[in-house]
């Protein structure tokens, strides 16, 4: 019996222990109110539960900061500095691959300024076939607006033949024309590039 009796006490002691420490282990919150007054609690009221607050030990030590709820303008700046970052990593990405595939075509500067040369002679050349077709279009034009002069004056009319041939001829050396004009620009964006490319070689084999 007096063993048993010692047991029940000891069970006793426990539990007891065990409910005093509760509320000490919950902690005190302090929080600042509306009017800038620091206050303390076992909670914190709803109405200040977004802001920050520090959670204390029986001692008045900080045992806990936690952080106010961030603003939906912080939020959104955030997710904005993310994007820029991660924009800023596909950028660099972007260039290490061209860089890796800039030294791996190229064994020399003089391979890269050959390929830029025979791209724009290519370029030429096609222009240079371009400006030919047009030339003899402008010939075949003239001889027929000639053609249909010569039968105004004669007082006849212009057969509708005709007239759709000067203007067909008319159209192609438009596009001849445009097509010319679109490949001079090409050339420039080659050069450009190669000029580009040419600098950034240079950076790499330094």
């Amino acid at each position: 019996m007096r063993n048993h009796r010692l047991i029940l006490s000891a069970a006793a002691v426990v539990l007891l222990g065990s409910v005093a420490s509760g509320p000490t282990r919950a902690g005190i919150k302090c929080w600042t109110n509306a009017d800038g007054v620091r206050e303390c609690g076992n909670v914190v009221p709803p109405e200040y539960a977004q802001q920050g607050h520090e959670e204390l030990s029986k001692q008045g030590l900080t045992v806990k900061r936690t952080a106010r709820a961030k603003t939906p303008e912080e939020l959104e700046a955030e997710r904005e500095a993310e994007r820029q970052q991660a924009e800023r990593e596909r950028v660099e990405q972007e260039q290490l691959a061209q860089d890796q595939v800039l030294l791996d075509t190229f064994t020399t500067e003089d391979d890269l300024i050959l390929a830029r040369d025979g791209k724009l002679a290519s370029i030429d050349s096609r222009i240079g076939h371009t400006e030919q077709i047009a030339r003899q279009l402008e010939r075949e034009l003239s001889e027929l607006e000639a053609e249909a002069a010569l039968m105004e004056r004669s007082g006849k009319a212009v057969p509708d033949s005709v007239l759709a041939e000067i203007e067909a001829t008319r159209r192609q050396i438009e596009e001849n024309m445009l097509f010319i004009d679109e490949r001079s620009r090409e050339k420039e964006e080659i050069r450009s590039k190669f000029d580009a490319d040419l600098a950034r070689y240079r950076e790499l084999k330094e």
